[in-house]
């Protein structure tokens, strides 16, 4: 078993001393301390812990506790404003290719050429698909130095489903047709964890804040392992999406102990009235540094990383696709949301919660209701973790690799999947799977059909000209590739293998496969091609980059004392391996 250092300092043995360790750095950083100038870009007066002593922290009040107004409010006092964004073309003059719904459901049916584990015959096409071979698994080939050659680790596929409910949710989209310009983002699109704070403590704090424990989330504490709940089951969070499956639930829990954990550092260091802003901020910093420096690395190309890494951190240099201006809301483009992040290829069937619960995915628990303690993760299964003192190095699950096909059971999710409520009137009814599949006379639902959803959802969207539909995969490539040097031509339908009927190759089919191709492997590949990395690893950096309160915004004005990560376990670093640890959870 190989360790990934990425972690390699040996973490301190508690969470109190990991957290004391972490609190003095985030107060020297906040403070000034040893010759730094103080990390204090909104003038948000912070009492030094130096005065305080005896267990009598001193508490600051601002300004007599007059409220500022102006443009030059401090953060701590800035009202909250609901934002939402759009849509857009990132290549708008390309042609549009929708293949028709009858080759949509050849391909993307359960028994199809997509269709990863099906059961064997005489098994039924409802039954759990076969065991996924660990051939495809993304496992880290030789000893890791870092995420970009360490594997995708399982928890990172829901890190990065996560994320995707952080930028993105279109309530309102339908599989028929979907107008820029009608079809609204119901989220900001910046990196800022707002499917986790929703609208702050001012606003929601009848919903899921403490309003006796000044700055944090409420956590029952007869049910201290899960996410607050209604008496129905539901989670009371800013976005009951995350608890659609029995990982992703668990990562919001974790990033809400870890913000807590962070109002606890600062406490008796930072006044009470800016206490939630400035643990939120620095929240919110570390997790967009994991994003761009943890999960893009292990998915994205390292020839493409290597050049979205230097644009985002690079004042004044554009990328080469997407460019999004500070002063507007975000138009995310499309050949990103309906294509290149839809990266269903990574999930598995089975997961192994801990030492004592192992089982399907689907069948731990109905989605939107509550966890029960036997399902409790132990994250040393799903990331790597560098052991404590005296105990060996536990190795965690892997992900799929990227491959054009997906698992069984994505291809027929029990209902509800979106949320608590079945939206989609159509979602369940049945019909006859297509001529030629191994399960013909048995009947299924097209739209609980991942792969039949993203590839109706791709082909609803019009564009300029009227037609309906995103650009195939090779004219994408093509674009693509002629800024990022891919070294070989577009790659076509026979290429991929896909069924007569497809003139051209659906984009998010391409992303899928174009990695396996890239790497000539047969059984995935370990990341995504130059064309998926080129999109996704752009257009996640750019929104970070683009963000006025983003860390990377800050380091631009303040390239004499840059902000750097406090509570990795080795220096100015942070992973979701650290979160985990600070959380309490580890």
């Amino acid at each position: 078993m190989t360790t990934d250092t990425t972690t390699a300092d040996a973490p301190a043995d508690d969470v109190a001393t990991r957290r004391e360790e972490a609190r003095t750095r985030i107060l020297d950083q906040l403070l000034g301390h040893d010759g730094q100038s103080p990390l204090n870009p909104e003038g948000l007066r912070v009492a030094d812990p130096t005065f305080t002593g005896h267990g009598c922290p001193l508490r600051l009040d601002l300004t007599d506790g007059a409220r500022p107004t102006g443009p030059n409010t401090p953060i701590a006092f800035r009202d909250t404003v609901v934002e939402t964004g759009t849509y857009e073309w990132l290549f708008p003059d390309l042609t549009a290719y929708a293949p028709s719904d009858d080759l949509i459901e050849e391909l993307g049916a359960p028994g199809g050429p997509m269709d990863l584990n099906p059961p064997t015959p005489p098994k039924k096409c409802a039954e759990l698909g076969e065991k996924v071979d660990d051939k495809y698994l993304a496992k880290p080939v030789g000893s890791p130095t870092g995420p970009a050659d360490a594997g995708i680790p399982a928890g990172y596929t829901y890190l990065g489903q996560f994320l995707d409910h952080n930028i993105t949710f279109q309530a309102d989209v339908t599989f028929d047709s979907n107008t820029i310009g009608d079809t609204t983002n119901f989220r900001s699109a910046r990196v800022d964890l707002s499917h986790v704070y929703g609208l702050g403590p001012k606003t929601q704090s009848f919903a899921f804040y403490d309003n006796l424990d000044v700055g944090k989330f409420w956590i029952d504490p007869n049910r201290d392992y899960d996410v607050p709940r209604n008496p129905q089951g539901v989670p009371v969070i800013a976005d009951p999406r995350n608890d659609n499956t029995i990982i992703s639930i668990q990562i919001h829990h974790a990033f809400m102990l870890f913000h807590n954990a962070v109002v606890d550092m600062l406490k008796g260091s930072v006044p009470d009235v800016a206490l939630f802003d400035t643990a939120k901020q620095q929240v919110v910093w570390h997790y967009q540094w994991m994003i761009l420096n943890d999960w893009l690395p292990r998915i994205v190309k390292d020839t493409v990383y290597a050049k979205v890494k230097a644009a985002a951190e690079t004042p004044g240099t554009p990328f080469l696709l997407f460019n999004p201006p500070q002063d507007t809301p975000v138009a995310l483009p499309l050949e990103f949301t309906t294509a290149a992040y839809r990266l269903h290829s990574l999930p598995v069937e089975e997961y192994r919660l801990n030492h004592t619960t192992a089982g399907h995915l689907f069948n731990f628990r109905r989605p939107f209701s509550p966890l029960r303690t036997e399902q409790v993760i132990d994250w040393h299964q799903f990331f790597v973790i560098p052991p404590e003192a005296g105990q060996s190095q536990v190795e965690p699950q892997y992900a799929k690799r990227f491959d054009r096909k997906i698992i069984h059971a994505f291809l027929q999710m029990p209902p509800p999947i979106d949320s608590p409520l079945t939206w989609l009137e159509d979602s369940t009814e049945k019909e006859g799977l297509p001529d030629g599949n191994p399960y013909k006379d048995q009947p299924y639902s097209p739209l609980l059909s991942i792969a039949i959803r993203n590839l109706r959802r791709a082909n609803s969207f019009v564009r300029k000209d009227k037609t309906k539909g995103l650009p195939s995969g090779e004219d994408l490539a093509k674009e693509v590739y002629a800024k990022y040097n891919a070294g070989h031509d577009p790659y076509t339908p026979k290429d991929f293998g896909l069924p007569n009927g497809f003139d051209h190759v659906p984009p998010w089919y391409y992303v899928l496969g174009e990695g396996a191709l890239e790497e000539k492997s047969d059984v995935g590949g370990l990341k995504l091609g130059t064309m998926g990395s080129a999109i996704v690893g752009e257009v996640i950096a750019a929104l970070i980059k683009a963000d006025p309160d983003s860390y990377l915004t800050y380091n631009s004005k303040h390239s004499a004392n840059p902000w750097k990560p406090t509570f990795g376990a080795t220096k100015d670093t942070f992973y979701m391996s650290d979160l985990v640890r600070i959380a309490g959870l580890v």
